[in-house]
């Protein structure tokens, strides 16, 4: 295990019992809902279907899916995070119906053509070797079946450190570093026509990349985005403004994450 993914699995390790807390503040609530949102339809509801969360950290995910009628495999690296999961699991019921495991996204122990989906929400950003995990997810996904996958977007996070170091922003955008996620973490963040290329180069069929967060963190302050004091009003505000931009096609170089729905 390289230093960056020990020190990947020791955050995720400590956060565990606290991650998801998250979930109340604004940025977290609006990004949940976009990524469900532009999701769901592609969960299937055949309970013999098999899904892959891959990365699943607390469950998040998983226990959606599974509810929409599929068995959920959810693997992450970290333990701490699985057994945050497993006691919501066991909470929800779904013991019968989501199988927790450790696993590296770079050596998946599944056979090819496994899942009827495959699952990544937001840890392919944490991860150098892009190109293995592709190929990785792609192996073990049934021809002619979804991946959903989500790459941060370069360009956001080099502009939204602008106003505290330009010049470590410019060297973001060159890709000369990785921007530094809550001061511990590298991102290995994407163009959008970056993440295009990749995806193509693994011939996959894209169906559409959409962006998410196009209101974060470049158009309101720091402060609201973590705050869990917000009206619903400003909520479905912002939520108006999300949907309708990740349904444009010109709008992927604002968003600060990136969702690909492609087929195998």
């Amino acid at each position: 295990m390289s230093s960056h993914d020990f020190e990947v699995k020791n955050y995720y390790d400590k956060k565990s019992s606290t991650y998801d807390d998250y979930s109340r503040q604004l940025w977290s609530k609006v990004y949940d809902a976009v990524t469900w949102k532009i999701s769901e339809p592609y969960v299937p509801r055949d309970s013999k279907a098999l899904v892959l969360d891959a990365a699943g950290g607390t469950g998040k995910w998983s226990i959606p899916i599974a509810k929409r009628g599929p068995r959920v495999i959810l693997g992450d690296i970290s333990i701490g995070m699985l057994e945050t999961a497993k006691e919501k699991i066991a909470q929800e019921g779904l013991q019968e119906r989501i199988e927790v495991r450790e696993c590296d996204l770079r050596k998946l122990d599944f056979e090819d053509e496994t899942f009827d989906l495959v699952f990544c929400e937001h840890a392919f950003c944490f991860i150098k070797e892009q190109e293995t995990v592709m190929k990785e997810l792609l192996r073990v996904l049934k021809k002619g079946h979804p991946l959903i996958l989500t790459a941060q977007n370069r360009y956001v996070l080099s502009l939204s450190t602008v106003s505290e170091d330009v010049a470590y922003a410019s060297r973001i955008l060159s890709k000369e570093t990785q921007f530094i996620m809550r001061s511990s973490l590298k991102v290995y963040a994407l163009s959008p026509e970056e993440f295009r290329q990749l995806l193509q180069a693994n011939g996959v069929k894209i169906e559409r990349i959409v962006g998410k967060l196009f209101t974060m963190p470049l158009a309101i302050s720091a402060q609201q985005m973590v705050s869990e004091d917000f009206t619903n009003e400003f909520y479905e505000e912002i939520m108006n403004i999300e949907l309708e931009l990740s349904n444009r096609s010109d709008t992927l170089a604002l968003a600060g994450h990136l969702q690909a729905i492609v087929w195998r």
